[in-house]
């Protein structure tokens, strides 16, 4: 940060502090100007260069809160010389060492605080003709004491709250910087999981081009099945490689059961390593489909289901019971269903008090999120009623089914 020379001044100082130090402005010319009109009056001139110097105190008091504050000790020193200006003198150092409370060193503030004091009690007693124990003597030092400890008080109460600003904006900036950094661990997770989706989709359209090289001449209809089946293969991969280019994904706690791919298919096995740990899980999965589904699966399809799909059920599924076993507190229930067009899912469970009284958004939704958004589909939570709810809806396919099957 850039030292401009100037005191610090809070950054929490508000628009109602400097409308109460505008109207110490104003005490102090009313003083000063009552003063210079009485001298006026009365030709005592002798008190006019005390009264011009702490005037020039003042006036430099935000500016060089210490050296005006200086001053206007010295001032009322020579008041002790000059009585006929005390008063006045007076009133714009206690104004001049309001500011210093506010603006200057604290150290600075105390010992020309109780100067000041010091000087106003004997003042009082030498210029004003008081008694040392009068109440108007021993008032004085009093007033000085309040005047500080005033400014030091809203001094304090700024730094805390300029404080708490600067903390909250550094816990912002962190949690922004642990999302980034969570999604780009995910957004590499799904670039993993999708190259082997693409590899397998890859290997049926190996697999489907032997065909048709074999049925070339023997059987042109198997061939040209075949070649169907190559070209719908490649434009899921096509499709598969453009989701690799939007999403990208962060690691999960629950142990992933082997296979090249997981999906729908593994869902069983996840839950059954959930339940390993301790968790208490219902799957009910209801895939029936109607017969207009029957015939549709092809290379990088499972169960009609793109591959990519049944990869980013899996993962949404793995993070939902993740986050039912770090925040949960009962039972937990996962629902998926499907027809020819769109598969849902639904993972349900209590929460525990910990999580009620927390923040509802957290890394593991940011992560399901992107999960779906990677094949077009869309992602809910809902808390309600000491329920935590995640939904999801994942079309069938990724790519327009009805293109692949058109003739070339």
């Amino acid at each position: 940060m850039q030292h401009t020379g100037r005191p610090a001044v809070p950054r929490s100082f508000g628009l109602g502090l400097h409308r109460l130090e505008l109207a110490l402005d104003g005490a102090a010319l009313v003083a000063v100007v009552v003063e210079l009109v009485r001298e006026a009056d009365a030709a005592a001139a002798g008190a006019l260069p005390v009264v011009l110097l702490v005037v020039a105190a003042a006036a430099a008091r935000r500016r060089l809160p210490t050296v005006a504050a200086v001053a206007a000790v010295v001032a009322s020193g020579l008041t002790l010389l000059v009585p006929d200006a005390a008063v006045a003198v007076w009133v714009v150092a206690q104004v001049c060492l309001f500011s210093l409370a506010l603006r200057g060193p604290r150290s600075s503030t105390l010992r020309l605080g109780g100067t000041h004091a010091a000087l106003l009690y004997v003042g009082t007693v030498l210029t004003l003709g008081a008694a040392p124990l009068d109440p108007l003597a021993l008032l004085m030092p009093v007033w000085t004491a309040a005047v500080v400890a005033a400014g030091l008080f809203l001094r304090t109460n700024a730094d805390y709250v300029s404080a708490l600003e600067e903390q909250h904006r550094s816990q912002e900036e962190r949690r922004r910087s642990e999302v980034r950094h969570r999604v780009d661990e995910e957004r590499l997770r799904i670039a993993r999981d999708l190259h082997d989706s693409v590899a397998h989709t890859v290997s049926a359209v190996a697999i489907h081009a032997g065909a048709a090289e074999r049925h070339l001449t023997t059987s042109p209809e198997r061939a040209r099945a075949a070649l169907q089946q190559v070209r719908a293969s490649a434009r899921a991969v096509v499709e598969e490689l453009q989701a690799v280019l939007v999403v990208l994904r962060s690691p999960d706690d629950l142990p992933v059961p082997a296979g090249p791919v997981p999906g729908l298919d593994s869902l069983a096995d996840l839950v059954e390593a959930a339940r390993a740990t301790g968790m208490d899980v219902h799957l009910t999965a209801d895939h029936g489909v109607g017969e207009t589904d029957v015939g549709t699966e092809g290379a990088g399809t499972e169960g009609g289901i793109d591959v990519a799909v049944g990869l980013a059920a899996f993962r949404i599924v793995q993070e939902s019971l993740t986050n039912a076993r770090k925040h949960g507190a009962g039972p937990v229930t996962v629902t998926t269903s499907r027809t020819t067009r769109e598969l849902r899912i639904e993972v349900t469970n209590p929460v525990g008090a910990q999580r009620a009284s927390a923040s509802p958004a957290g890394f593991g939704v940011v992560g399901m999120r992107e999960r779906a958004a990677s094949v077009r589909g869309t992602l809910e939570t809902i808390e309600a009623s000491g329920v935590f709810t995640v939904r999801a809806v994942l079309p069938a396919r990724t790519h327009d089914a009805s293109k692949t099957q058109e003739e070339a």
